[in-house]
């Protein structure tokens, strides 16, 4: 064979299979398998945040305290049931108790919630307690004050039961005054030193004078022993000055108080 038309021949052979390369790449192009356009048209549509729902950082919104922003959905909870069997020696009192409770959370009667609380609290029975919790919990920042005692409960669960609904009933108030009066409460009761670190937050970045008169009164009110140590660690967070007595505090006050611009 003539060497010319030996180069020639071979010259085809290549140029149709760079032609066919390039028509399966394209095609696979198209298919979804080779480009990132293809990968993006291909992948399901994930939801994405709004300006509304987060922060410059792309973070989700939060409130001064760190709580998210937004409306907050609150779950009816499943009141636990008791056997009515042989062995049951609740008295007739406390049955009734318990379906007061039932009864108050399924007619969503806060009234009604509130008149069982300080018996429930009395209760010998810890699911009847529980349940009080489950149901004070459930009404919110409205039911705080009758919520607050039960974080003191002799059972470990209901303790920190009471904890949870408690702190998130507490995200419920806005207003500075009556949510440092809340924290005061629970303070003047608690002796789990977790719970008393998380309380004691509450008193950074607010009114300072609000803070020192509440943390006095924590002090000055004989109650829990660790809640008394917290509330005297947080006051030198606060002054700047060891505690030294509801004196000093009210002179920190009277010289060293700065009140916040408006």
């Amino acid at each position: 064979m003539d060497r010319r038309l030996w180069i020639c021949l071979v010259a085809a052979v290549a140029a149709g299979i760079v032609a066919l390369i390039a028509v399966v790449g394209r095609d696979s192009s198209r298919e979804g398998g080779g480009t990132e356009e293809s990968a993006m048209r291909s992948s399901p549509k994930v939801r994405t945040t709004t300006d509304k729902e987060t922060g410059r950082d792309g973070k989700a919104a939060k409130s001064r305290r760190g709580r998210p922003l937004g409306e907050k959905v609150r779950t009816k909870p499943i009141l636990t049931g008791i056997d009515d069997d042989d062995d049951d020696d609740r008295t007739s009192a406390e049955r009734t108790l318990e379906e007061r409770i039932e009864k108050a959370l399924e007619d969503e009667n806060l009234d009604a919630a509130i008149a069982c609380a300080g018996e429930a609290l009395r209760c010998k029975v810890v699911e009847i307690r529980q349940n009080m919790v489950d149901t004070l919990g459930w009404f919110g920042a409205k039911a705080l004050p009758e919520l607050t005692p039960f974080l003191a409960d002799d059972d470990d669960g209901i303790r920190e039961s009471a904890m949870g609904e408690w702190t998130m009933a507490l995200q419920d108030i806005e207003d500075e005054a009556a949510r440092i009066g809340a924290v005061e409460s629970a303070m003047g009761i608690l002796n789990d030193e977790d719970s008393l670190e998380e309380l004691s937050n509450e008193y950074i970045g607010v009114d300072e004078k609000l803070a020192v008169e509440s943390l006095v009164r924590i002090i000055e009110s004989g109650g829990s022993k660790d809640g008394i140590a917290k509330a005297k660690e947080t006051y030198e967070f606060v002054t700047g000055d060891e505690w030294a007595g509801a004196e000093e505090a009210a002179r920190w006050i009277a010289e060293e108080y700065e009140p916040p611009e408006k």
